[in-house]
């Protein structure tokens, strides 16, 4: 094993991470609401696609806590279309939609910079599965 694997993680890895790992709990809790609101048949089949790609993100969290450079791109990707889709729902008319979507598309674009920072890089490149 690594030595530098049992380090602390960096300051940046540790927001990228805990930024991502919210991000699936948040999608995977949208999900839970559309299967107990039971609308119809097109209700559960979003609730599992929420929850797959909740699952998806919330792996790219865990392999980023375990140091796994893979995580690196199962962090940023969904970090981006989150981002984007912050983004082009600043732009509507409703204020109270515009301030969250504006603090989403910060929050993203932090999560987004720091799993690229050179510590962060660092830090998923001398993980357990390096030598």
């Amino acid at each position: 094993m690594n030595p530098r694997a049992r380090d602390p993680l960096p300051a940046s890895l540790l927001i990228a991470v805990l930024g991502s790992a919210l991000s699936a709990a948040a999608l995977v809790g949208i999900a839970v609401a559309v299967l107990a609101a039971r609308m119809a048949i097109f209700s559960a089949g979003i609730a599992v696609v929420l929850l797959v790609y909740g699952a998806l993100v919330g792996l790219g969290a865990w392999l980023g806590w375990r140091r796994q450079p893979l995580a690196r791109g199962l962090i940023v990707a969904p970090a981006l279309l989150h981002l984007a889709t912050a983004v082009s729902l600043a732009q509507g008319s409703d204020p109270v939609q515009r301030g969250w979507a504006v603090a989403a598309a910060v929050a993203f674009a932090g999560i987004v910079v720091a799993a690229v920072l050179p510590a962060t890089r660092r830090a998923l490149d001398t993980g357990p599965g390096t030598a």
